[in-house]
């Protein structure tokens, strides 16, 4: 206790001192500088990373809709999966929302085809992730494909290579309830994405800075609600398919071994990839959910046997269809790589950081368009090649088979870098804000959000 009276009586020792006179410069240094002089109310760095780390979470790892797992999978190697995708959804985002365009206009038209049977999109989209498991007794068989679903016999049943089934009966309240998401988790994700959407919206009315963290959170931001509007009617974090059991003995086909051999490049390449050493599969992981996003793209569907379907599967999509949900992708991913270019005539440190701002802002807003664009010249390239003979054929195959290569593999590590140098340096650019940036435009707490 003593220690208490003796600090005060040397602070008031130390206050009847006179102080030394200080030079010029010692005084220019202790003068405050204007971001020295801030309100309670202002915001620090602290503030501003917290809450774009938040949005930028509660965009992916919610937003995601990630398909039914496999039965023996366990909850570790589940969440590891859903990581992977998120990591993917931060890096490139437009592919997520490609994905939820393809499952989008697959299960609306599911649900129209089956409409005499009680189906709505959400039948569509629970059919797509892997809803309908094929069974005999307990033991699981494999996942049944939509395009396997169709109308039923006079009797009710629908004939798969295994025997007759009868058709799913599943309500849209029986599969809401295996969905983990309701209106008010869903309904939270909305608020904070609107909270700081209406943030950056007032700060630029304001004629306040923002920083080109909060430019990388808008993009995601304006991603999050077109995925929700993609998604809202799929079920989230379903764990278990519904029971299809097989009517009568089971058919065992013998023709698995005699399949051909598979011309698809991505099928190749993950044919490939499970034959890797150890060490190369580390190195190649990170990619790989590009390559199977690519499976999907290019129309790869359901392994024989498999007990669930591919991570990033839609369905299978028509020519017109695969147009429509690529071209619309297109345009949404130009938006998210729109809202970094708005960055283009703020101020920045160096000229150096300008430009590579400036260069990753254009790459991540160009290559949508030129990934869709080239993909489609190759698949045409590919099934011209299909209808020719000889020499002709040889050539035009591997230059599509060329095209597609540089597009589904090259053209997204470009972009994966790109995307990657943005994170990076719209943290360190934080280093260097002007005062202006931490301003608070005070009617935005009175809004809720984290």
């Amino acid at each position: 206790m003593s220690i208490v009276p003796a600090v005060f009586y040397l602070s008031r020792r130390v206050v009847s001192v006179d102080a030394l006179p200080l030079s010029a410069a010692a005084v220019d240094r202790l003068t405050p500088s204007p971001c020295d002089d801030m309100d309670s109310d202002d915001r620090t760095i602290s503030d501003i990373v917290w809450s774009c780390l938040t949005t930028i979470f509660s965009c992916t790892w919610v937003a995601i809709h990630s398909n039914i797992p496999a039965p023996s999978e366990s909850s570790f190697e589940i969440g590891l999966h859903h990581f992977g995708v998120v990591f993917m959804a931060i890096i490139a985002p437009e592919l997520v929302i490609m994905w939820a365009m393809r499952q989008w206009i697959v299960s609306r038209r599911l649900a129209k085809e089956q409409h005499r049977m009680g189906w709505s999109q959400t039948h569509g989209f629970f059919a797509i992730m892997g809803g309908f498991m094929l069974f005999t007794g307990q033991e699981a068989l494999r996942v049944i494909s939509p395009t396997e679903i169709v109308d039923p016999s006079p009797d009710g049943e629908i004939t798969l290579p295994e025997g007759n089934v009868a058709f799913p009966e599943i309500t849209k309240k029986e599969i809401d309830d295996k969905s983990k998401g309701d209106i008010i988790s869903k309904g939270f994700v909305i608020v904070q994405t609107g909270w700081f959407v209406c943030q950056c919206i007032a700060r630029g009315v304001k004629h306040l800075p923002i920083t080109e963290l909060e430019l990388v959170t808008l993009a995601f931001a304006v991603l999050n609600f077109t995925t929700y509007a993609l998604w809202w009617n799929k079920p989230l974090g379903v764990q278990c398919a519904h029971r299809v059991q097989i009517i009568g003995e089971v058919v065992k086909d013998g023709t698995a071994g005699d399949e051909e051999r598979p011309t698809d490049i991505f099928i190749r390449f993950r044919m490939r990839f499970d034959q890797l050493s150890p060490v190369w599969k580390k190195i190649i992981l990170p990619f790989m959910p590009f390559v199977e996003l690519g499976l999907s793209i290019t129309g790869a569907g359901i392994e024989p046997g498999a007990k669930k379907v591919p991570s990033f599967y839609a369905g299978e999509l028509t020519d017109r269809e695969g147009w429509k949900g690529g071209l619309t992708s297109a345009a949404v991913a130009i938006v998210f790589g729109a809202v970094h270019c708005i960055a283009w005539s703020f101020e920045f440190p160096s000229e150096e950081k300008e430009i590579l701002w400036r260069a990753c802002s254009l790459a991540i807003t160009c290559f949508p368009v030129t990934i869709v664009s080239f993909g489609i010249l190759g698949t045409i390239l590919v099934d011209i090649a299909k209808m020719r003979r000889g020499f002709a054929r040889g050539v035009i195959h591997i230059f599509g088979s060329c095209i597609l290569t540089t597009t589904y593999i090259v053209m997204p590590v470009i972009y994966i870098f790109a995307r990657a140098i943005l994170l990076v340096e719209a943290f360190i650019l934080l280093r260097s804000l002007p005062c202006g940036a931490f301003k608070t435009v005070k009617w935005t707490t009175f809004i809720p959000h984290v």
